[in-house]
């Protein structure tokens, strides 16, 4: 993992070797001068986003919601999506394992609604490996 101090960003290392760029500013705005902050904007998921369009997360995606069927939570069968119940940093590799390499009891399918509910009350664990 790189990290500079006056960067914005932090580079994650994934195990396939690819360096992705993560947002690391927590405040949105920057002021340049007393009047006028100027208001940056923040991906929503860094450029990990970038790996949930792969073939290999979409085979395993179908995989988990093949296996669930529905939100495991409310039981809708509505804009379901998998959800990662930790995530997984190889410490002597200093990366983190991709999206698709997790066991499949460590992926749940929930609908949109549960996902978003779960993320705002819940902090997803990383456990060192």
């Amino acid at each position: 993992m790189f990290d500079s101090t006056d960067s914005r960003y932090r580079f994650n290392e994934m195990k396939s070797g690819t360096i992705y760029r993560r947002f690391k500013q927590k405040d949105k705005y920057i002021t340049t001068d007393i009047l006028k902050p100027i208001i940056k904007e923040i991906p929503a998921h860094g450029s990990y986003g970038a790996l949930l369009f792969t073939v290999q997360w979409k085979n395993k995606r179908n995989e988990i919601l093949l296996r669930d069927g529905k939100c495991i939570i409310c039981l809708s069968i509505e804009n379901l999506q998998v959800h990662h119940r930790q995530y997984h940093f190889i410490v002597r590799e200093n990366k983190f394992k991709l999206p698709w390499d997790y066991a499949d009891y460590l992926l749940i399918t929930l609908c949109e609604s549960c996902h978003r509910r779960g993320h705002s009350k819940y902090k997803v664990p990383t456990i060192n490996i």
